[in-house]
């Protein structure tokens, strides 16, 4: 990769990526509640007509209008966009929705790849020149105009070296000066929102925050611990904790975890964070039969654990 003549910047991606305080997947016990961070769960509060109020909630805290006028307006979207060439991958975001014209897509990151966070930009920018074409009466031809996109991204990981919660990007020169602001990318680094709930306390964090932990927190008590007194907050928690009682969702996410729990298996860490290729081997061979195990219990096909973890038949089936 070049650069510019005279660019010293750093780019995030020099960054080490830290998953010390991220939130785990546990297994839900009773007055638990499924994290925003599970796939399934995500689509069930977020992608729901019914349920529209809570993603307008999160997204009222981070752009200049506010919830009331958001939930009166804000709409869900298609999500995803088809095919032009027959050899181009159908690229589907998390959530899109649309408010006065402009797209608010929000992404949840377990992963932090700089190339999950490029393929989220790659979806923006496709949003953004998704063109919304006008005529005006004194125009002889229509214009073309750009749509606004603003990215967020909900990261279970942060970057040594970044303590911020939240991070916003955009297009700027030496002086500060936008070159536009339909292209906008916000990061919410949860793990260092919990850091700062570890060693300041709930009472140190601002409504946004404790929203934003309402939603990734799994204990009850943890969640009731941030939620508690703010109404909102309380009916998010009640809904969440009622919507994981549902046994087709359990089901599901029992299944994601088992997936989850393969990336991210003790010994895998160390053999990433230590660089010893055994390690990470033996880590990983850990993980995969410690899944294909949860999946064996699940009822899953031995022919489909084989597809997910590599391991034989014969492995599986000791």
């Amino acid at each position: 990769m070049v650069n510019p003549i005279g660019d010293n910047s750093i780019s995030i991606s020099d960054l080490e990526v830290s998953y010390k305080n991220k939130i785990e997947l546990l297994d839900i016990k009773e007055g638990d509640k499924i994290s925003i961070f599970s796939d399934n769960m995500f689509k069930t509060m977020f992608q729901n007509e019914n349920r529209l109020k809570y993603s307008a909630k999160l997204i009222s805290y981070l752009i200049d209008v506010d919830y009331g006028e958001l939930l009166k307006k804000i709409q869900l979207v298609k999500n995803n966009f088809s095919k032009k060439k027959s050899n181009e991958v159908i690229r589907t975001g998390d959530y899109v929705a649309q408010i006065k014209g402009s797209y608010i897509a929000i992404e949840v990151n377990n992963n932090g790849s700089m190339e999950i966070l490029e393929r989220n930009m790659e979806y923006a920018h496709r949003l953004y020149a998704s063109q919304i074409r006008r005529k005006k009466k004194h125009e002889k031809v229509k214009k073309k105009e750009y749509s606004q996109v603003i990215l967020i991204n909900l990261n279970n990981f942060s970057f040594k070296g970044n303590d911020k919660i939240i991070d916003t990007y955009s297009i700027r020169n030496e002086e500060n000066i936008i070159l536009t602001k339909k292209l906008v990318n916000i990061q919410i680094y949860i793990p260092n929102l919990v850091r700062k709930w570890y060693n300041l306390g709930v009472q140190n964090l601002n409504e946004m925050e404790r929203y934003l932990l309402t939603l990734v927190l799994q204990k009850g008590k943890d969640s009731k611990e941030v939620g508690g007194g703010n109404q909102f907050m309380e009916e998010y928690i009640k809904d969440a904790t009622e919507a994981s009682l549902d046994e087709e969702l359990l089901v599901s996410y029992d299944k994601e975890k088992a997936l989850y729990e393969l990336g991210t298996s003790e010994g895998e860490k160390q053999g990433y964070e230590r660089g010893e290729k055994q390690g990470f081997e033996k880590g990983e061979k850990s993980g995969r039969r410690e899944v294909a195990k949860n999946l064996l219990e699940l009822g899953m096909k031995i022919e489909e654990i084989m597809k997910v973890t590599g391991l034989t038949e014969k492995e599986i089936n000791e």
